[in-house]
C-alpha cells in the first residue's frame, strides 16, 4: 500500500472517530499547569510578581516562553492527524522567539557593566534553574504522551520534539514567576538550554512512543 492511500485510510477512521483535538489540547495545556502549579505551590512565586512583570525584559522571561509553548502545543495538535503532518507551523514563533532572545541578550551586554555579565552564572543557580525546568518537564512530558498517542502522527519524532517544546516552554512560564534572575544574559541562555534538551528528549522518545 502507498503512503499516499494509507493516510487517506487513516484519515477516513479518523473522521468515523473525531480526535477532539480542542478537548486533548485542553487536557494537555491542563497538564502542563498542574505540574507547573504544584511546582509554584511548594517552591513559592517571587516577591513583587506584579512589579517584575511589569518590566518588559523581566516580562519577557514569562512572555516569550508562553507564546511558544501556545504555538507549539497548536502544532502537536495539528500533527496527531495524519492529513495535517506537512503543516508544521511552529518554525516562525520559534524563529521570533529565537530572534527577541538574542536582541535580550544583546541588550544585557549593553545596559549592565562588564563585571556584571555572567554574575548570576555560578553553579547552584545553572543547576537549579536547568534541574527545576527538567525535573517538572519530564513528569508532564510522560503524561503528555498518553495524550498525543491518541492520535496517528506521520511523524513521530517530529511530534515527539514539539511536544517536548511544548511541556518544557510551559514549565518554564511558571519557573519564571518564581526565578529572580532576571539578567536576559542568564535566562535567556539557561531557560532556552532548558527547552532544546526537552525538545530532544521529546524526539527521541516521539520515534518509539508515538511510532504504530
Amino acid at each position: 500500500m502507498k503512503t499516499e492511500d494509507l493516510i487517506a485510510d487513516l484519515s477516513r477512521d479518523a473522521a468515523a472517530t473525531p480526535l477532539r483535538p480542542l478537548r486533548i489540547g485542553a487536557a494537555l495545556s491542563g497538564v502542563i499547569i498542574l505540574c507547573a502549579a504544584a511546582f509554584l505551590a511548594v517552591a513559592g512565586i517571587r516577591d513583587g510578581l506584579g512589579a517584575a512583570l511589569s518590566d518588559p525584559v523581566i516580562g519577557s522571561k514569562t512572555f516569550l516562553p508562553f507564546v511558544l509553548c501556545v504555538a507549539a502545543v497548536a502544532s502537536a495538535l495539528r500533527l496527531m492527524r495524519p492529513e495535517r503532518n506537512g503543516q508544521f507551523r511552529i518554525f516562525v514563533p520559534a524563529l521570533v522567539g529565537l530572534a527577541a532572545g538574542v536582541v535580550l541578550v544583546a541588550g544585557g551586554f549593553v545596559a549592565q557593566p562588564r563585571e556584571l555579565w555572567f554574575a548570576e552564572l555560578n553553579p547552584v543557580s545553572v543547576t537549579q534553574c536547568l534541574g527545576f525546568i527538567l525535573l517538572i518537564s519530564v513528569p508532564a512530558l510522560a503524561l503528555s504522551f498518553r495524550l498525543l498517542a491518541q492520535g496517528a502522527t506521520t511523524a513521530p519524532m517530529r511530534s515527539g520534539a514539539v511536544l517536548g517544546c511544548a511541556v518544557s516552554a510551559g514549565v518554564t512560564t511558571g519557573y519564571s514567576l518564581y526565578c529572580v534572575q532576571d539578567n536576559p544574559v542568564f535566562f535567556v541562555i539557561w531557560y532556552g538550554m532548558a527547552i532544546l534538551i526537552m525538545t530532544a528528549i521529546g524526539a527521541l522518545a516521539g520515534s518509539r512512543f508515538l511510532r504504530w
